[in-house]
């Protein structure tokens, strides 16, 4: 008896996972213009992190995961790189401007995303990106203090909005990333 090999559909690591097609989530961008995620980004694959600013340990490694994959792809027109906050009552645009400067993110394809609060979660829960905000305590300047344990994800999405693969944000292999990215540029 002999042993038939082939792909069995849906098995491509590539494969379609979810669509966003149908939806609308209205964000603010680090330069205050409002975005409709993803319709804004429509035509560009899409590398989407999920980061707030005052992050000790898991935002930075992801921001600079996802600028190192940028720097790999100078000249990829249609490449987008998205980092949307769960933090939008500390993360205002100006603080993801000043964040975006102290990373030395180069902006021209990088968008940093904010909004309201409740669009801000319905876009997560639609991701199934999880956040748990610790409890809150007050600096001595009546700053809130508190931090947000949250989903390590980074997620690849295509030209019409299609979640294609995620990613352990602040681990995952820059070539395998790379090359997942070139496969949906390279796709008509």
């Amino acid at each position: 008896m002999g042993i038939v090999l082939g792909t069995i559909p849906g098995c491509d690591s590539l494969s379609i996972k979810q669509s966003l097609g149908d939806e609308e989530f209205v964000l603010v961008d680090q330069d205050s213009s409002s975005v409709s995620f993803p319709e804004s980004f429509r035509g560009n694959v899409m590398l989407v992190g999920y980061v707030y600013t005052h992050c000790p340990d898991i935002c930075p490694l992801i921001t600079y995961n996802m600028r190192d994959v940028q720097r790999e792809l100078p000249d990829a027109s249609d490449f987008m790189l998205v980092s949307v906050s769960f933090d939008p009552e500390r993360d205002t645009p100006e603080i993801l401007k000043d964040y975006a400067q102290n990373y030395k993110i180069d902006e021209s394809n990088w968008k940093m995303l904010t909004g309201d609060k409740s669009e801000v979660e319905e876009l997560l829960e639609t991701l199934s990106v999880t956040t748990v905000k610790t409890p809150t305590r007050f600096t001595e300047e009546n700053e809130p203090l508190y931090f947000i344990d949250h989903t390590d994800r980074v997620t690849l999405i295509d030209r019409e909005g299609n979640v294609r693969k995620h990613y352990l944000g602040s681990e995952f292999k820059l070539d395998e990333v790379k090359e997942d990215i070139l496969k949906l540029l390279n796709e008509s």
